[in-house]
């Protein structure tokens, strides 16, 4: 694929710019007056922390403030070569062969410009001097045309002789480097993206500006205009979708990155904009400068004054921006914090700021306070970090910002709450869509991003640490300010890390006094996110905290069909994970191995007849969270064509230590169930089944070596022994799970499956082992009960013993498949009887107990605990009236959702 871009259409756009199109209403600067930048440099003359910001911010624009004004105002380049979002999305060193995927080419503009390294051999490309033909080729108005370019020019610098046959090795024209392969690699197309465009010019901007805001100093407001009025100039005529390459085909939406990229960075140019904007106002070298450079370049607009060239960056930039929201959409709601942005630095009337920001609210925070999109730990949590920044952004100007956001907008209380209460063991989110890697943990809250002032590519960046203070004020929620002490380390030292804030001392000491009175350790318990179908089951403390989670909805932004997917946590280790994050750098995302990880076959759950969900989600039908019972069951027959489609999870506590995982599955239709197991690293040993060769299962998915029992008997075990592949535990040896298969008819043994280990970046592959439990039909509707118990152990091993009953009920006395009762022989002679009944045809069952005695419930679960005497012990009831067993009744005359009692 080569683009050709029209340098004529690109020269149109150019010299369409004139005097301000709309009068401007900016004054001066919206989102830092003069009261916040005279309390930045107060800090910064009396502390030395801020005064080490400074420090850091004025060194990192010194490369930009050496430089003249003519040598930035070059830095900026058109839209007339292609741009490319990779080099190669699933490419290789040209050198050595070695794998170098999607982001992993090096870029370093201010060191090494227009040049990107291979990561696998140091060596830098293209080996041509293309500055050189890029200057030979730029127009009277310093835009790059291809037809004015010298291609003399293009040869490999280091064999300049026709006849080396290394001569044309590496050389590339802006369209890629070609080999006699037809290989493609496109250095320059990506480096105008990540090297000059991404870290020259925007880096540029954004380090100026900072600077002038830390020292006052208005040589530094004088570049950054310079930089910016050239950006306006050109940034209409970007367009990243007729113009851009993406994964080797057609660009999409854009300005110079693509759509999301391009709604960041536009913001971002708004934010440098008002920094300097005061300083601006007054410059007449800058208006003496401009004005001759758009003499020279035959511009529209002469900016013969400050108000031309205000009106140039507002309408090119800004205005532009807003007249083309397709260029700047993005994950919810970030296209809409640009706008507000824009708005604000434009200083439009509020209620045409409020008119972005109540609809954008509600709908940011509709879904438990998130916006429903997947990709847990990151497309959810990426534009929550945006809003984070946002509020802060307009907080540190506003004081009763905030407050009066959470007036209008109460469930953003949920918003920050959501990633507090998913987050598992302090190291797990639930990965549930686009998002993380096998079994890799995010020991972090993710909600927002803490990135300290002169740190990370944007300098001044508001602080969220503060930000969570003043959510902790403003709902007395303690899980804020614990999490913002979390995310220092455990410690109170630098906080609030706030440049643009008040006294530090006095933060530490009004965090340090709440820590001292709460703890440190927020209290999570089970729950069930309903709107965003998510349920998570907490027991445990300390080392032998576990969690247990069920996502009982498939597809949506950045979903996997994987509804009813089951996961859990313990003993510090991911023992049922998700895939991950798709594996693109394979391919692209329509390649088999990108598609493979959206399959419903990817997942720890069921598959009707080979088929993927459809997109869908279910809902609660039970829900207990009082341990040692805590069971989640949700139905969605919306992801079986109107079928059932129903799974039930119980967490069990046996004791501190030890607990277990019920599982059942009920479905129906189609001829053919297949249920998928995968945990973590490690072997995979199975026990009571007679193994054999079977064919592979197809179905376009990426799995291998199918060796299946045809007829096994129920109570068959399977143990999974764990390997310390992350470097979690040093002890996860000794770690494992113990499987026990209680399921009628089956078919079952194990397969492998393709998982990329290293993650997104990363080419590194391994087929893990799975377990298959099946049942087909030879005709429709099959239904099918699958019934599985899950033991995680540490070093003692596996210490419960599992095994199904029969279950006599009113019908006929006939016994039913549906109908679950099983005997769980605990360590030191005591046992539990659980009952849960086919809950689509209701009544009282009879359970024989290996005691010779009988229990009776008409609910739809029931526990009973014996001690070794066979005294009950513990008693959970839910759905019915009567739970009994010999002399033991528990009644429910008023039908509560769920009863206990404990001895």
């Amino acid at each position: 694929m080569r683009l050709q871009i029209t340098a004529v259409a690109i020269i149109g756009l150019l010299l369409a710019g004139a005097s301000s199109a709309q009068e401007a209403l900016k004054q001066n600067s919206a989102l830092y007056p003069p009261h916040v930048v005279e309390r930045v440099r107060a800090n910064v003359a009396e502390g030395q922390w801020a005064a080490d910001i400074r420090k850091r911010i004025v060194t990192a624009a010194e490369p930009w403030h050496a430089m003249d004004d003519e040598a930035l105002w070059k830095l900026m380049f058109g839209a007339t070569l292609p741009r490319a979002w990779m080099v190669w999305s699933d490419g290789h060193s040209p050198i050595t062969g070695d794998p170098v995927p999607m982001y992993n080419w090096k870029m370093d503009a201010m060191g090494h410009p227009w040049k990107v390294q291979d990561p696998s051999s140091g060596e830098w490309f293209p080996k041509n001097d293309f500055k050189a033909y890029y200057d030979s080729g730029l127009d009277k108005h310093g835009v790059f045309d291809e037809s004015l370019a010298d291609r003399s020019l293009l040869f490999n610098s280091a064999h300049p002789n026709p006849n080396d046959t290394l001569h044309l090795f590496g050389v590339d024209d802006g369209h890629g480097y070609v080999n006699d392969k037809g290989e493609r690699w496109r250095f320059i197309a990506a480096y105008l993206i990540y090297g000059q465009w991404k870290q020259a010019v925007l880096g540029g901007i954004g380090k100026l500006s900072a600077a002038y805001v830390v020292t006052g100093d208005t040589t530094y407001a004088h570049q950054a205009g310079v930089m910016l009025d050239r950006v306006a100039d050109l940034y209409p005529t970007f367009d990243f979708k007729p113009q851009g390459i993406m994964y080797e085909g057609p660009g999409t939406a854009g300005y110079v990155s693509t759509w999301h990229d391009a709604c960041e960075e536009t913001r971002e140019l708004a934010l440098a904009y008002d920094m300097v904007f005061p300083a601006l106002q007054e410059n007449t070298a800058l208006v003496e400068f401009l004005a001759a450079q758009a003499n020279q370049c035959g511009l529209a607009n002469p900016k013969a004054t400050f108000a031309a060239i205000q009106g140039n960056i507002e309408d090119r930039i800004l205005r532009d921006a807003l007249a083309h929201p397709e260029k700047i959409h993005s994950n919810y709601p970030r296209a809409e914090i640009c706008q507000a942005v824009i708005t604000k630095t434009l200083q439009e009337p509020d209620a045409a700021l409020w008119a972005i920001l109540d609809p954008m609210l509600k709908k940011a925070t509709a879904v438990d306070g998130v916006t429903g999109e997947k990709g847990l730990a990151n497309y959810t949590a990426f534009t929550i970090q945006s809003l984070a920044q946002f509020l802060a952004e307009f907080s540190k100007a506003d004081p009763d910002f905030l407050p009066a956001i959470l007036a209008r907008q109460p469930r953003l209380h949920d918003t920050y709450r959501f990633h507090i209460d998913t987050l598992c063991l302090g190291r797990y989110y639930p990965l549930s869509g686009d998002t993380g890697g096998y079994a890799v943990p995010i020991d972090r809250y993710v909600g927002m991003n803490f990135i300290q002032p002169g740190g990370g590519s944007w300098p001044l960046t508001p602080s969220t640490y503060r930000l969570l203070w003043d959510l902790y004020e403003a709902t007395g929620d303690v899980a804020f300010a614990q999490t913002l002490y979390h995310a220092n380390g455990d410690r109170l030292d630098g906080l609030p890390h706030d440049i643009f804030g008040g006294d530090s001392a006095a933060f530490q000491q009004r965090l340090g006094t709440v820590i001292e009175r709460e703890g440190v350790e927020i209290t999570l318990e089970s729950v069930n996110k309903e709107a965003w179908h998510l349920a998570i089951l907490r027991s445990g403390k300390g080392k032998n905290r576990r969690a247990l989670w069920l996502d009982y909805d498939a597809g949506g932004p950045h979903g996997h069909q994987d509804g009813m997917n089951l996961g859990l946590f313990a003993h510090g280790i991911d023992m049922l994970p998700e895939m991950g994050y798709p594996a693109v750098q394979f391919g692209g995302w329509g390649a088999p191995k990108g598609l493979w990880y959206r399959m419903t076959a990817a997942h720890n759950t069921l598959v009707v007849d080979g088929k993927n969900q459809p997109n869908g989600a279910g809902e609660t039908t039970l829900w207990i969270a009082e341990p040692p019972l805590q069971a989640i069951r949700a139905s969605a027959p919306a992801l079986n064509g109107g079928h059932r489609y129903e799974r039930t999870a119980l967490l069990i506590d046996v004791d501190d230590e030890h607990f277990y995982v019920i599982d059942i599955f009920r479905v129906d239709g189609g001829t053919k169930h297949t249920k998928f197991v995968q945990s973590h690293f490690g072997a995979l040993k199975v026990d009571g089944l007679n193994l054999a060769e079977a064919p592979d299962y197809g179905h376009d998915t990426q799995t291998r070596k199918f060796r299946l029992d045809p007829k096994p008997e129920p109570g068959w075990q399977a143990r999974w022994t764990f390997e310390d592949f992350h470097g979690l535990n040093p002890k996860s040896a000794a770690l494992g799970m113990a499987y026990t298969d209680l399921t009628y008819g089956a078919t079952a043994g194990r397969s492998e499956a393709w998982i990329n280990t290293g993650g997104y970046d990363s080419t590194e592959e391994q087929w893990i082992p799975r377990l298959v439990v099946q049942r087909e039909s030879d005709k429709a509707p099959l239904a099918s009960t699958f019934v599985s118990v899950y033991e995680p152990h540490a070093s003692d091993g596996p210490v419960l013993q599992a095994e199904r009953l029969l279950v006599a009920n009113p019908f006929n006395d006939s016994y039913l498949d549906a109908d679950v009762a099983l005997h769980i022989r605990y360590p030191g002679g005591g046992y539990a009887i659980v009952l849960l009944p086919e809950t689509a045809r209701p009544g009282m069952r009879k359970v024989l107990l290996p005691n010779g005695a009988a229990m009776e419930s008409d609910g739809d679960l029931a526990l009973l605990r014996f001690d070794r005497g066979d005294k009950v012990i513990y008693a959970g009831f839910a759905g019915g009236t009567t739970l009994k067993s010999g002399s033991f009744v528990l009644d429910n005359p008023a039908s509560q959702p769920f009863i206990s009692t404990q001895d």
